[in-house]
């Protein structure tokens, strides 16, 4: 029974947010980070993957291995804002894991891609097609010769859960470079991951499809 289990995912629809960064200790070691974050109060939503795979695939798109995260440290985050006039709803609630691993990738030219997908995102949101159906990737590279024991960027803070309409809302949504690169910011179109009939992407023979090898595709935006 445990094996049946095992081999279909909860098909829910529960993810806000992720994201995947990396640290170099030396000799070819890499401690690897995934943040993700569900809605904890929906009655669809999954819990986080115990363990979650992320997929290493190297510069031609082959997949090399697995990286098996397991234990995720999880916590709530506080529904906090700056306006004495909001009213935070009661059923706002937003849980992150944190997963961390090490794993040994010896330098590889065009370095590496590291990938987690995951179905679905949050079923409240709006401004995409189907969010209940459309999974999401998450995924850093490291670089390959000349480069060696390279840190990957991370972001400093979590947007807030709730803001006002129609008021100004100030974020720093700035990123942190360990080894003083320089950083460059834009707006990009969210990618897809997985999908209901698929949702937690894996090794064979537990699950029934591999981690989708980079270019990704776009999510579809309503108009």
């Amino acid at each position: 029974m445990l094996l049946i289990l095992q081999a279909f995912p909860s098909k829910a629809w529960h993810i806000v947010g992720g994201e995947i960064y990396y640290e170099c200790l030396g000799n070819n070691e890499y401690i690897v980070t995934l943040k993700i974050y569900r809605d904890c109060s929906s009655s669809q939503g999954a819990n986080f993957d115990n363990p979650a795979y992320v997929a290493i695939f190297n510069s031609s798109g082959t997949l090399l291995q697995y990286l098996v995260m397991s234990n995720p440290a999880i916590t709530n985050i506080p529904a906090t804002t700056n306006n004495p006039c909001l009213q935070i709803p009661p059923n706002v609630c937003v849980q992150e894991g944190v997963y961390s691993e090490v794993v040994t990738l010896p330098p590889n030219a065009g370095g590496y891609d590291l990938v987690y997908q995951r179905c679905c995102r949050n079923a409240t949101i709006l401004n995409i097609i189907q969010p209940n159906q459309m999974g999401a990737t998450y995924s850093t590279h490291i670089p390959g010769p000349p480069y060696s024991c390279n840190n990957s960027a991370y972001f400093q803070n979590f947007p807030p859960l709730a803001i006002c309409l129609n008021e100004s809302l100030g974020f720093d949504h700035s990123a942190i470079d360990p080894d003083g690169d320089s950083l460059v910011y834009t707006f990009e179109t969210p990618w897809t991951g997985a999908s209901q009939a698929s949702p937690q992407p894996g090794p064979p023979p537990i699950f029934t499809q591999n981690t989708t090898a980079p270019p990704f595709t776009n999510v579809i935006y309503n108009t």
